[in-house]
């Protein structure tokens, strides 16, 4: 792939023209389908790029993403790597993907973990936290000042993440904190996330069900994707209009509708979770459907 101009490559123009591209609208009344022309996906200033089912599965890299994201680097694109994995800090994460020989600063990164600790010493400083979750979650919480606690008669507010030792004594103590009226929050609502063999596991969004089911609450605020509040920090740092901008994911219960709901364009890869999915609701239909990331460099994109 090194040297690969995708303007000028044969395969990539037998999918597009050098500009943009006609779009055939089929009979529909979504109106996001009602666009005529649409830009080729290298013609964006900025990429919001998912990692795990994007980028790598568990511990392996996908196939040529290093040259994909050299050559967007190459050309001055602004990336930004958008993930909902709590359980690492954003330089434990950016080491995972120096491991896979894909450089990325600790600064490129969002995950719900930066977001919340933002959220909470702007709003919760002071608030005793109980923390469900695992990894490196409970660790920078309590790095970053925030008052850790156990105790349902003192919790002031309950952080769900993924937490693969989840087990009845958590789900009752936050109950009983949530209960007694305990801010309820969430880093990230994916029901599974893809395994490093592709296939789907249960994720936070099956603890934060069971909470749900059992306190009769939802979250009240929640961290990562589908929630606009990770991609609204994305758009800052990079200081471009939501339109000049491509958020590329593989779930679109996350990802695509995150971006949707931001009128950020969006694009699907279908490296991961949605692997298996056949049916999108309207609202987390893209603009892009991609079989992986590579193609952005020649390959089949496809309605």
């Amino acid at each position: 792939m090194k040297g690969l101009d995708p303007f000028n490559s044969p395969l990539e123009l037998s999918f597009f023209p050098q500009k943009s591209i006609p779009w055939p609208a089929p009979k529909t009344n979504e109106p996001w389908l009602n666009i005529p022309m649409l830009p080729h996906p290298l013609e964006y200033s900025a990429y919001f790029i998912d990692l795990d089912g994007t980028v790598y599965l568990g511990k392996r890299p996908l196939p040529n993403i290093k040259e994909v994201l050299q050559y967007l680097r190459e050309q001055g694109k602004r990336l930004l790597f958008l993930t909902n994995d709590a359980s690492l800090r954003r330089e434990r994460i950016a080491a995972k993907l120096h491991n896979m020989g894909i450089a990325v600063t600790p600064e490129e990164i969002i995950n719900p973990s930066y977001v919340a600790v933002r959220y909470l010493r702007q709003h919760h400083s002071d608030t005793p936290l109980y923390v469900i979750g695992e990894g490196d979650l409970p660790g920078e919480l309590a790095a970053a000042g925030l008052p850790l606690c156990a105790d349902p008669n003192q919790i002031g507010a309950v952080l769900v993440s993924t937490d693969h030792r989840f087990n009845y004594r958590k789900l009752k103590t936050a109950f009983n904190a949530i209960r007694r009226g305990a801010v309820f929050l969430a880093t990230n609502a994916d029901r599974t996330y893809p395994n490093q063999h592709g296939e789907e596991v249960p994720d936070a969004g099956a603890i934060i069900a069971a909470l749900e089911a059992c306190t009769a609450r939802s979250v009240d605020v929640l961290f990562g994707k589908p929630a606009t509040l990770m991609a609204e920090l994305a758009l800052e740092t990079v200081g471009l209009p939501a339109e000049q901008c491509l958020l590329i994911g593989d779930n679109p219960e996350t990802d695509i509708r995150m971006g949707n709901q931001l009128g950020i364009p969006t694009a699907l890869v279908r490296s991961g979770v949605a692997i298996n999915r056949k049916e999108n609701k309207s609202s987390d239909q893209p603009l892009y459907i991609l079989n992986q990331l590579t193609d952005l460099l020649g390959g089949s994109i496809c309605k």
